[in-house]
């Protein structure tokens, strides 16, 4: 058998055991309902009456390793540190702000940027140790080999659409992106997960840096002069009007790709938690597969609408849109 046959047998094997933890996990631990309830139960601290079947479940269906890590008043007094701040003021319309923000999303993003980080420093070992690193397939699955496989794809399809010398210039930045949303992706699939592409704060940022970087592009392609100019459309009579339907448009293109990304990725998580709540063996299995499915769609179109918007502001736009 090649190399190759023994190391996407070797990733298939791996994710098949990512995907047997979470029903085994949650068939084994009876007491993780009372785990759940009890944090239900000190998030409604201030009344007297016992939580509803309903909250308990609400509550577990955010429950996560962050709530095992972390306390509840631990949780509520990170959140006072912000209660009364202009970030409240601004962005929070709600009553009662320490109860309805959670941070879950915080810890789990955090935690995908160190295991990020881990592997690129483990793929950069590993092509420093041995002298065919990087020019000869991996031998064996790891950081290197999983690097490989996304920089393959997230490049090539970069190159098709804007040619190899912008692909490889604006690359670490969609390829950054790429790689990040796939693993907090992944985390929705793992014991007591979550994913942190399911909150909007999350998904924003992303979707800001790409409106940012398709600017960029586009100014230091064209000059500030013609993409402003392309703005306009080619009819000077219409300007007005294309350039503010232009500026709407590309307005929405953050808020499109982070409410796409959050609307996907929350729906996936709350059917797989709906298997899970059955404590059935081996019954979630045929969503987790769907979910593993759905991480993977997710991440390629957010890479590829991330690309289509570079190319086009760079001025290949015609090639982006057929591709």
């Amino acid at each position: 058998m090649s190399h190759s046959l023994r190391n996407a047998a070797r990733t298939v094997l791996l994710l098949l055991t990512l995907l047997a933890l979470p029903t085994a996990a949650m068939a084994s631990a009876p007491g993780s309902d009372h785990t759940g309830a009890d944090h239900a139960a000190g998030a409604h601290a201030a009344g007297d009456h016992a939580a509803s079947p309903a909250q308990v479940k609400e509550a577990l269906r955010h429950f996560s390793l962050f709530n095992m890590l972390v306390p509840h008043d631990t949780e509520v007094a990170l959140k006072s540190k912000v209660k009364g701040t202009a970030f409240e003021k601004t962005f929070i319309d709600k009553e009662d702000f320490v109860e309805s923000v959670h941070l879950t999303h915080v810890f789990w993003a955090g935690g995908a940027f160190l295991l990020v980080l881990g592997l690129a420093f483990g793929a950069r070992s590993a092509l420093q140790s041995d002298a065919d690193a990087g020019v000869l397939p991996a031998r064996s699955f790891g950081p290197l080999l999983l690097f490989e496989v996304i920089v393959g794809a997230v490049y090539g399809l970069m190159k098709d659409m804007m040619g190899a010398e912008e692909a490889r210039r604006y690359f670490p930045i969609v390829g950054s992106l790429g790689i990040y949303i796939f693993i907090m992706n992944i985390f929705a699939l793992l014991p007591f997960g979550t994913p942190a592409t399911d909150n909007l704060n999350t998904n924003i940022g992303m979707g800001l840096t790409v409106f940012v970087a398709t600017h960029y592009a586009g100014i230091r392609a064209n000059g500030i002069k013609h993409h402003i100019g392309h703005l306009m459309g080619p009819v000077l009579a219409l300007a007005p009007l294309i350039f503010v339907l232009e500026v709407v448009g590309h307005l929405v293109r953050p808020v499109s790709l982070s409410l796409r990304l959050m609307g996907n990725m929350t729906g996936d998580h709350n059917v797989l938690f709906e298997f899970l709540y059955f404590k059935i063996p081996l019954l979630p299995l045929p969503v987790m597969f769907l979910g593993l499915l759905v991480c993977v769609v997710q991440t390629v179109v957010f890479v590829m609408l991330s690309s289509v918007y570079i190319a086009q502001a760079i001025g290949d736009g015609e090639h982006a849109e057929a591709h």
